[in-house]
């Protein structure tokens, strides 16, 4: 019995081994159809969105990136100390613009009222990509 239990705790760790390396690989993936291209060449309406949305911080580069079949462009902008991520599409439409929770040092950190901090805003632009996307 305790042998069968034994096997069957191996086969379980090495399934999830196997689906958080099949995971990577996606990741991987998805990160290599990204092209790194200067703001100075990307469409006027995309460089009016981010410009507007960097609130006048300066962007140098941009990842030109396919999602679903369609084109779309993503800045790492720094506003107020903290790294947001914003997603144009080519006509510029503004796709997402969220706190970059990745680049974040202080992630996982309570802010004074023990809230956790970014997540409010994070939530807030979900809700606001859900209702665009409708």
């Amino acid at each position: 019995m305790r042998k069968y239990l034994m096997l069957v705790l191996v086969m379980t760790a090495l399934t999830g081994c196997a689906m958080m390396a099949n995971a990577e690989d996606k990741e991987k993936k998805e990160e290599g159809q990204e092209e790194k291209v200067a703001f100075a060449s990307v469409p006027q309406p995309v460089q009016a969105t981010l410009t507007k949305e960097a609130d006048g911080n300066k962007i140098d580069q941009v990842d030109k990136e396919t999602d679903e079949g369609k084109t779309i462009y993503e800045a790492d902008v720094k506003i107020n100390g903290k790294n947001y991520e914003i997603k144009v599409d080519t006509d510029g439409t503004l796709i997402s613009k969220k706190l970059d929770m990745e680049d974040e040092k202080g992630e996982g950190k309570e802010d004074k009222d023990g809230k956790k901090e970014g997540k409010e805003e994070d939530e807030k632009n979900e809700k606001t990509e859900k209702n665009e996307k409708k």
